[in-house]
């Protein structure tokens, strides 16, 4: 249901929520997150919409968060978290529009101080996993050549 839900998407907004300030003081950068993610979608084929656009049907905000918590041993617990975030009708009144997730992937695991950097891999990855998600159901199909 989730796939089938992307069908007829026009492009997200991408939001990544802000990180927790001992994550960012270790490395990791909400701004990096974006670009990454940004850059994995466009790769895709997917079109990158601004905030302004998100009005447009078919439009939609991919959003990712990262709840960290970090121990005294230099160690965080991480859940990344990304989301697809449409509008969407009630069926008991297809004129009532409001937003909902369609899409959802993430993970949980711990990593270093110094290698918080690597969650920038973690984020690419389900970026990469929505875009094939996307392409199943949005590949343009090339017409079967007749045969005479």
């Amino acid at each position: 249901m989730e796939v089938k839900s992307l069908k007829g998407l026009s492009g997200v907004c991408v939001v990544v929520e802000t990180l927790a300030p001992d994550i960012t003081r270790d490395g990791l950068s909400a701004d990096t997150l974006r670009k990454t993610i940004s850059s994995h979608l466009s790769s895709g084929g997917i079109s990158l919409l601004t905030e302004d656009q998100l009005s447009q049907p078919g439009a939609a905000i991919f959003y990712v968060s990262i709840t960290s918590v970090k121990s005294d041993a230099g160690l965080y617990a991480c859940n990344v978290h990304a989301e697809v975030i449409q509008a969407a009708a009630l069926s008991r009144d297809p004129n009532i529009l409001t937003p909902a997730t369609t899409w959802t992937s993430g993970t949980v695991g711990i990593v270093g101080a110094s290698n918080v950097r690597q969650l920038n891999d973690t984020v690419a990855g389900i970026a990469d996993e929505f875009v094939k998600d996307f392409l199943s159901v949005n590949s343009k199909q090339q017409p079967k050549p007749k045969i005479a």
